[in-house]
């Protein structure tokens, strides 16, 4: 897909996100109510930063677009604190503990965290398991290498004792 069109979904998902937000904050039993669109509003931000960091190494991006790049992300910043702001007035926290906003923060840097241990986790079982792999075809291949030189000498050795007793 183009980084164009990917921004473009990423900002209209936002957008999406960030209207439904504001409409139900007051409505809404929970937090948790508002996760969906949350979770949705930090993938655009990530989509967006990644488009523009894409952009920033291509060496012929067009000046309009890292423009409209940078300004999309400073408005969905924006967005962002004033959706951290009616929700932390929604659901307002003692002030010697963080606020809902900064909960919502942790839990998912602390999601994201998980994930990329999980992934890491994976791709060194995957690599032991390829080097297990490699080991054990090293083995079989000296193994093989083994039986077919004991079989050569089991025929050379029956081949000379038949020639020493006279049977050719």
């Amino acid at each position: 897909m183009e980084p164009i069109s990917t921004a473009l979904m990423a900002v209209s998902a936002a957008s999406n996100a960030i209207a439904f937000i504001k409409a139900r904050v007051n409505d809404v039993q929970s937090v948790a109510d508002l996760g969906e669109q949350i979770g949705t509003l930090f993938s655009a931000q990530k989509k967006l930063n990644e488009e523009r960091n894409k952009q920033a190494g291509v060496s012929d991006i067009s000046f309009k677009g890292s423009i409209d790049a940078v300004l999309e992300a400073k408005r969905l910043n924006e967005e962002m604190q004033t959706i951290a702001q009616m929700i932390n007035m929604r659901w307002p926290k003692p002030a010697d503990q963080p606020s809902t906003w900064q909960e919502i923060i942790n839990h998912h840097n602390k999601a994201l965290r998980e994930q990329k241990e999980a992934r890491l986790a994976a791709a060194k079982a995957a690599a032991i398991a390829h080097d297990e792999a490699i080991e054990n075809m090293k083995i079989g291949i000296a193994i093989f290498a083994l039986v077919v030189v004991v079989v050569g000498l089991f025929i050379a050795i029956m081949v000379s004792t038949a020639g020493a007793i006279g049977l050719r």
